[in-house]
């Protein structure tokens, strides 16, 4: 399940182990972030950002979800990028890894 959105107004629980935290207005409504923070970080930017700074929150893991107007909401799970830099490492190093055992070879 990923992080979500949802108006305030809406007396609904989380899922076991998430969080619901006040996001302020989005499309006119009051919201709350829905996410598991052992997970996911969130980045909410109100004022539109440039590219470079929309390139360095990409760079950093993170993936756009959500636009409206100036606003845009980033998240970011830690489980996946962790992965893909380790996953990194190896690439274009002479190894491989072994689907059939789990192991790397050279």
């Amino acid at each position: 399940m990923k992080p979500f959105m949802r108006p305030t107004d809406r007396a609904r629980l989380a899922p076991v182990g998430w969080v619901a935290e006040p996001a302020g207005q989005w499309a006119g409504r009051e919201v709350e972030i829905v996410y598991d923070p052992r997970r996911h970080d969130v980045v909410v930017v109100r004022d539109e950002p440039n590219d470079t700074t929309r390139a360095g929150i990409a760079e950093s893991g993170y993936r756009r979800i959500a636009v409206e107007g100036r606003q845009e909401m980033w998240v970011r799970d830690r489980v996946d990028t962790a992965q893909v830099r380790l996953d990194g490492l190896g690439h274009g190093h002479g190894l491989e890894r072994s689907a059939e055992v789990g192991v790397e070879q050279r």
